[in-house]
């Protein structure tokens, strides 16, 4: 079909994908809204993702080099605008590669311990081809139990701050790292719902933990949406803040 549809248009297309992570769609098009105003060969379309937004730079030409030729300049403002947010312009990789990526150029080794996401972090960074030399392994500690005999979180630690605190998943990040013997680990320790939750817990809470070779990092997220979006969008975002991490820290 694609040869048929070239034939009968007159010039051609070419497009570029710009991925960033770590803003919203909304801060996205407010930073660029200048541009999309003024936009008119090469045009600029967001798209809103899970943890992430894409650039889509089109621009027509009477053929492939030209229009490719004129995405450039664009292309190059946007690189300007979002120096740490984008992590790639390739349209074949995604967060998770980019992150293994850096881990690989910095010689460093990976493991991750989850506990509302049940793996899913992992399942992510596993399905990226040649993970195996970065990626050491994911732990699912979801009981109390399993975060101290797996983890050695601390009992007291538990009791005072709970299993959804900051403190459980500083000390599950490092204790994965010295479990694995790894440069790096990423904890994920959260409430999914849909119950369990309090006024001072609510249900969508999650923290994510980092260890970068001795210093630990940790942010607190809360996610709206039903159960199974929570668990979605936990992994995205600690792919992302592993990212913010890697590029501070490495």
């Amino acid at each position: 079909v694609k040869p048929y549809l070239e034939r009968l248009t007159d010039g051609a297309l070419y497009s570029q994908t710009v991925k960033l992570c770590g803003v919203g769609e909304s801060a996205v098009e407010t930073k660029i809204k200048d541009l999309i105003d003024a936009q008119s060969n090469p045009t600029i379309a967001t798209y809103a993702k899970t943890g992430e937004v894409h650039l889509r730079v089109t621009a027509s030409g009477a053929d492939v080099k030209e229009a490719k030729k004129l995405t450039k300049p664009l292309v190059k403002e946007l690189k300007s605008r979002f120096e740490t947010e984008l992590y790639t312009t390739e349209e074949d990789v995604t967060l998770e590669k980019a992150v293994i990526d850096m881990l690989a150029a910095n010689g460093m080794t990976l493991t991750c311990a989850e506990s509302c996401t049940g793996g899913m972090l992992a399942e992510r960074l596993v399905g990226v081809p040649g993970v195996s030399e970065v990626f050491s392994s994911g732990i699912v500690s979801y009981s109390n139990e399993a975060k101290r005999r797996l983890l050695q979180v601390k009992k007291s630690t538990l009791k005072k701050y709970g299993a959804v605190s900051a403190e459980t998943a500083r000390e599950m990040a490092q204790g994965a790292a010295k479990a694995l013997h790894t440069d790096v680990s990423v904890s994920v320790a959260g409430l999914a719902g849909a119950d369990g939750g309090t006024k001072e817990k609510p249900v969508g809470l999650v923290y994510i933990g980092c260890y970068v070779r001795g210093k630990t990092r940790v942010k607190g997220y809360r996610f709206d949406g039903e159960r199974n979006v929570v668990r979605e969008r936990a992994p995205a975002a600690a792919l992302t803040f592993l990212r913010e991490c890697l590029l501070k820290d490495a």
